[in-house]
C-alpha cells in the first residue's frame, strides 16, 4: 500500500510547482484547459503562473465579454485584457507574474485570487473566482480557457478511463481491466488513506480531494475533468478507489 503514499508525495509536488521529471506526461496534456462555464462560475479554480511567461485566461469559446477584473494581491500579478474593457469587447486576460512589489497599507499572500465578472449577449452576469498559484517550472498547459458546454471532456490520461458525467454523483472510473470505482469509493479510499496514515489530514492534497468530490457531487463532469480543474493528478483519485475496493474485497474475504 505505498503506492498512495508516493502518488500523494508527487501530487504534493505537482501542485507545488517543485520540479518534475515527467517529460513525456507533460507532451501529452492539452494546450489549454478547457472548463465548463457553469463549473468555473461555482467553483474557485486554480491558475498556475510561471516566471518569464504570460498565461491567458479565455472566454473566448463564450458569448461572454469581460466587463471587470480584481487582483486581491496587485503586489506579485499584473495583467492585461485582449481589448479595452470599455469597448465590451475584451474576451481574454493575459496573467504574468512580477517580482514582489510593496504598496504602503496593503496585505499580500503567496497564492492570490482573481476575481473576474463577465456579461453575455443577453446581458446576463458572470463572476468567476481564479486562484492563483505561482509555480517555479512550465505548468502542463498554456493556460484556461472557459467553454460553454465540454462534450467530450478533457482526455483522460494513459490506464485512467471514465464514463460519461451524465448524472453528477455517479461518475465511475476505471480502476483495472473489470473494476470501477464510484465517487463514494473515492470518498472512502481518502477516508482509509488518512486512517491508516498513507496521508494525514494536513497534507495539501487532502482538502484538493474533497474539492474534487463537490465537484462531481454537484456538476455533470467527469472524474478526470474534475481533477483536472481542481489540480490533483488524475492517479491520485484512481488510487483511492482501488484503496476503497481493495478494503471491500478484503472484507468480504474475511466474512465468507
Amino acid at each position: 500500500m505505498k503506492q498512495f503514499a508516493t502518488l500523494v508525495i508527487a501530487s504534493t509536488t505537482i501542485l507545488f510547482g517543485v520540479t518534475i521529471p515527467v517529460v513525456q506526461a507533460q507532451a501529452q496534456t492539452p494546450a489549454y484547459r478547457l472548463i465548463e462555464r457553469d463549473m468555473a462560475a461555482n467553483n474557485r479554480i486554480q491558475v498556475q503562473i510561471t516566471p518569464g511567461r504570460a498565461t491567458p485566461i479565455s472566454f473566448t469559446q463564450t458569448d461572454e465579454a469581460i466587463a471587470y477584473i480584481l487582483v486581491a494581491d496587485p503586489s506579485r500579478l499584473v495583467y492585461t485584457t485582449d481589448t479595452d474593457l470599455k469597448s465590451g469587447r475584451a474576451t481574454t486576460i493575459f496573467l504574468r507574474p512580477i517580482q514582489p512589489l510593496k504598496f504602503p497599507g496593503a496585505t499580500t499572500t503567496a497564492i492570490t485570487n482573481l476575481l473576474v465578472q463577465t456579461v453575455d449577449k443577453t446581458g446576463q452576469k458572470r463572476l468567476y473566482n481564479f486562484d492563483i498559484v505561482p509555480v517555479r517550472r512550465n505548468t502542463g498547459y498554456v493556460g484556461i480557457q472557459i467553454a460553454d458546454a465540454i462534450t467530450s471532456g478533457t482526455a483522460p490520461r494513459r490506464g485512467v478511463a471514465s464514463e460519461s458525467s451524465g448524472i453528477a454523483g455517479q461518475q465511475t472510473l476505471l480502476i483495472d481491466k473489470n473494476r470501477r470505482a464510484r465517487v463514494d469509493d473515492i470518498e472512502t479510499g481518502l477516508r482509509i488513506a488518512i486512517n491508516r496514515g498513507y496521508t494525514n489530514k494536513s497534507d495539501p492534497v487532502v482538502p484538493k480531494v474533497q474539492q474534487v468530490l463537490s465537484l462531481l457531487r454537484n456538476n455533470r463532469v467527469t472524474i478526470p475533468e474534475a481533477a483536472t480543474s481542481v489540480g490533483v493528478p488524475v492517479e491520485v483519485i484512481s488510487e483511492l478507489g482501488r484503496i476503497a475496493l481493495n478494503d471491500r474485497l478484503l472484507r468480504l474475504g474475511q466474512q465468507r
